[in-house]
């Protein structure tokens, strides 16, 4: 049977958006009266859910335990028109619409986005956000609460970040650096370092990004001709199929054979990528230089993979804590089992493997919600930004799209236990 009640986060919600509609206070949706405690609130389905109403925040009211019980009576109906004639009389209903007005237009923005958008549409969007905090950044883009348009549009018709904050009026620190300071910050890097890569390039190094070098030194392609030409440094060498032979035949020759993993330019050989380009197959490099040629995961038989599980495991339950502990001590490596099943999932399912921890690639917010009040409902304490995903928790960077601090959902949902445990 289906489950009528609402969940913990859709409550939290609910609650969390009734104390900001009130100045801190818990009231009833229906006479305004004030609400000692989350004890005394009865969530209400607005849509009845015997009428197919959802049990989601936006079909969910807080009622006193009159209003619950009057709430099918004709006495209900009478009592809320003459609540809502009384609130219009006092100038009390024109604010509240205004603000349910101005939720529902930055809802429907956000929702014709994607279907309608135009340069005026995009336009106000923006300038309602940067009205509102003052400033605009990538990251703001993929944050479902700021109700901002995909940042595909803002290339689209400006180009760039840059661009946009330009039309918009906002001063960019880029502005402050010019061709000698510039120089002489780099110059100053490379001295301490050694050398200097793209991801170098920030605000916590003191240095401009690559952007705004490129717009003071347009002359230069990109860092590494900036690198070769300005400052005279190594920079990776441009491969083609002799040189990437000759490389190959002299690591052979200094330390015997060569695997998919010595491609890397600290050893001086080509990346993967090249090799694959100019010769196909790795085992095709391998005969080109004189190396013995690596045996591919391929061939490891099924009958191997099974005698390793069976192995591995004994007599013991199929549970393990985690992918990365299992292949710790399992004797195949990831790609093999992704080359021969597809998928770590798959892999487990054939041989009935139990994960206690999937690291889970994309979370709704609901999904968010769930989890944390869950972790906050068994007790638990809250974990530090480090341990989110070690814990099977969404990672901070997941839930930052959702809330302005990662803490908050963590800190809310213990108020609210806090409150429902009294």
């Amino acid at each position: 049977m289906a489950n009528r009640d609402f969940s913990d986060s859709v409550k939290l919600s609910v609650v969390t958006e009734n104390l900001r509609k009130h100045n801190g206070s818990i009231c009833c949706d229906a006479c305004g009266i004030k609400l000692l405690s989350i004890n005394d609130c009865h969530f209400d389905h607005i849509v009845p859910y015997a009428k197919g109403g959802k049990n989601t925040a936006e079909n969910c009211q807080i009622l006193c335990v009159k209003c619950n019980l009057k709430k099918t009576d004709k006495e209900l109906n009478d009592f809320l028109l003459e609540e809502k004639a009384r609130k219009f009389l006092a100038g009390e209903i024109e604010k509240d619409n205004k603000q349910e007005t101005n939720n529902m237009q930055m809802q429907s923005s956000k929702e014709s986005a994607s279907k309608t958008m135009t340069k005026e549409l995009f336009d106000q969007m923006i300038s309602d956000f940067i009205s509102r905090k003052g400033d605009i950044h990538k990251v703001d883009f993929g944050r479902e609460y700021n109700h901002l348009p995909s940042i595909h549009y803002v290339k689209k018709y400006y180009g760039d970040l840059y661009s946009l904050k330009e039309a918009f009026g906002i001063e960019d620190l880029s502005a402050n650096w010019n061709r000698e300071t510039i120089k002489n910050a780099l110059e100053q890097f490379i001295e301490q370092n050694g050398n200097i890569f793209q991801k170098d390039l920030t605000k916590k190094n003191n240095l401009p990004s690559l952007p705004c070098i490129l717009r003071n030194y347009p002359e230069y392609g990109g860092l590494t001709d900036l690198k070769k030409n300005m400052f005279k440094l190594t920079v990776r060498m441009n491969w083609d199929k002799d040189t990437a032979i000759q490389a190959g035949k002299d690591y052979v020759e200094q330390y015997g054979n060569i695997t998919e993993s010595c491609l890397n330019a600290k050893n001086g050989l080509p990346t993967a990528r090249i090799i694959y380009n100019y010769f196909g197959t790795l085992a095709a490099y391998q005969q080109a230089v004189g190396s013995a040629v690596s045996t591919k995961n391929v061939y490891i038989s099924e009958k191997e993979i099974d005698d390793a599980v069976n192995l591995f495991f004994k007599d013991k339950k199929r549970i393990v804590e985690s992918a990365k502990e299992f292949f710790k001590g399992f004797p195949y490596s990831p790609s093999t089992i992704h080359k021969r099943f597809g998928t770590f999932e798959a892999f487990c399912k054939k041989y009935s493997i139990t994960v206690l921890n999937y690291k889970k690639a994309k979370y709704s917010k609901q999904e968010v919600d769930d989890a944390i009040s869950k972790w906050i409902k068994d007790g638990k304490d809250i974990p530090t930004a480090k341990e989110l995903s070690q814990l099977g928790l969404p990672s901070m960077s997941v839930i930052l799209k959702y809330y302005e601090n990662w803490k908050e959902p963590f800190v809310l949902y213990k108020r609210l236990f806090d409150k429902l445990n009294k």
